[in-house]
């Protein structure tokens, strides 16, 4: 495996500008809308900001811009890349007891990361705005299912339907939706390697070693049909604070 990437934070561009990993592409532009949103905006969130590679992306940011990380090997790059730019980063923090006043934030925003909707709707001021893009419950499966991972997936039945009635329930309204099918698609064996590493959760005693026949099985299967496929579907939600109250 000599051809494994570094990844940091959660920036796949090493791979994904070489087209050695890729994403389906999606019927909506999570960046696009969060920038739509943020004009007039004071206090800003990003949920679960990895490194900060995203929210980087959106300068200028708000006056007040906060960013929470709870995965600690990315804690470091976040503050590194984010502290310079004026955002605060917030980590050891549990997601249902979140550090913010109530009412405090204009826009949260969230890109793949957990969130407690109780939480969302305590933090956001009345008429503030939760835009969310959320990975489907069965993401991943092609590759737990061929690794035989163990991996406790308590997220199985997350899917859109589940996070619209949510946020419906804690007093918001559905501005704007969308739902896609999709896969993350590796043209090499060490592509793969690389995100497994990364994404340590899928497998979680993963080791070149330890699955070299199941990588093997891999490297079959990119040679007959040219990649693998991982399955990705996900999910878009523009939500607004309505009710102060559930």
């Amino acid at each position: 495996m000599n051809n494994e990437v570094n990844i940091t934070g959660w920036d796949f561009t090493p791979l994904t500008k070489s087209g050695r990993m890729q994403e389906s592409p999606l019927p909506w532009d999570y960046h696009a809308t969060v920038k739509e949103y943020i004009p007039g905006v004071i206090r800003m969130l990003d949920m679960g900001t990895g490194g900060g590679e995203f929210l980087m992306t959106l300068l200028p940011l708000p006056k007040e811009s906060f960013a929470t990380e709870r995965y600690e090997p990315n804690v470091k790059i976040a503050e590194e890349n984010l502290k310079p730019i004026g955002v605060k980063v917030i980590s050891g923090y549990k997601d249902n007891a979140l550090p913010f006043e109530n009412n405090f934030f204009d826009l949260v925003i969230n890109r793949h990361e957990y969130y407690d909707p109780a939480e969302v709707h305590r933090i956001l001021k009345l008429g503030g705005y939760f835009i969310t893009q959320q990975v489907k419950g069965n993401c991943d499966n092609s590759i737990t299912d061929l690794f035989a991972s163990n991996n406790d997936n308590d997220f199985k039945e997350w899917c859109f339907d589940k996070a619209t009635v949510e946020l419906k329930n804690y007093g918001f309204e559905i501005l704007n939706k969308g739902e896609a099918i999709g896969f993350t698609i590796f043209s090499d064996i060490e592509a793969l390697v690389s995100y497994i590493k990364v994404i340590n959760w899928l497998v979680p005693d993963f080791s070149i070693e330890k699955y070299s026949e199941t990588l093997n099985k891999v490297k079959l299967i990119i040679e007959e049909k040219g990649c693998f496929k991982s399955t990705l579907d996900r999910f878009f939600l523009v939500s607004k604070k309505i009710i102060c109250k559930k």
